[in-house]
């Protein structure tokens, strides 16, 4: 790519470990840089920041550390620096933080990308959906997205192909489960030493 399409990331949780690995093991990720992590867990920070895909990622320059999404947009340059926030926090915090994103970015066209789902509720969903309603991106896309990468998944692909393919006959009814234990991620315990 002839620009590099710089992000941040907001929230140093578990599924931002996966979500990197994912976009650094991409052939284009090299039109990628990770230029700004937010967290206000030190240690969370510390332990997405020694990431093989966070070095990858973020080039030759560690991304800059913030405590809040607050303090990433009070740094004018940091924030300015960014064309993409990616908001990875527990459900309850999609809103606020989204709106905070949003606000800020209204007027650069900023993309606003949220881990699913869009908020808790349906009145935070509804409030989103106001707050960004009409708000573009410079490519002229919507400025607030939602992530839901299931659907891409290698498995789910492979499971869609069986039924377009008719190898597993007529389907009446599907269910699946996913199981992964946090205690074999990077960031787990950081929170409180609970776990």
């Amino acid at each position: 790519p002839s620009r590099l399409l710089n992000f941040a990331v907001v929230g140093c949780g578990q599924i931002v470990t996966h979500h990197l690995a994912a976009i650094a093991a991409r052939p284009d990720a090299c039109g990628l840089r990770l230029v700004a992590l937010v967290d206000p867990d030190p240690r969370r920070l510390d332990a997405v920041g020694a990431l093989a895909s966070t070095r990858t990622l973020a080039g030759d320059a560690a991304p800059a550390r913030f405590p809040s999404l607050d303090a990433f947009v009070a740094d004018g340059p940091a924030f300015a620096a960014a064309d993409v926030v990616f908001i990875a926090v527990p459900h309850d915090l999609h809103e606020p933080l989204a709106m905070c994103a949003l606000r800020a970015a209204a007027g650069r066209g900023l993309a606003v990308v949220l881990e699913k789902p869009l908020a808790h509720a349906a009145g935070p969903v509804a409030t989103l959906e106001d707050a960004s309603a009409g708000l573009v991106r410079a490519d002229g896309g919507p400025m607030l997205l939602v992530a839901e990468q299931s659907p891409h998944w290698e498995e789910v692909s492979l499971a869609v192909n069986l039924v377009d393919d008719g190898a597993v006959g007529r389907v009446v009814s599907a269910a699946a489960y996913y199981y992964e234990s946090m205690a074999e991620n990077v960031t787990s315990g950081s929170v409180d030493e609970g776990g």
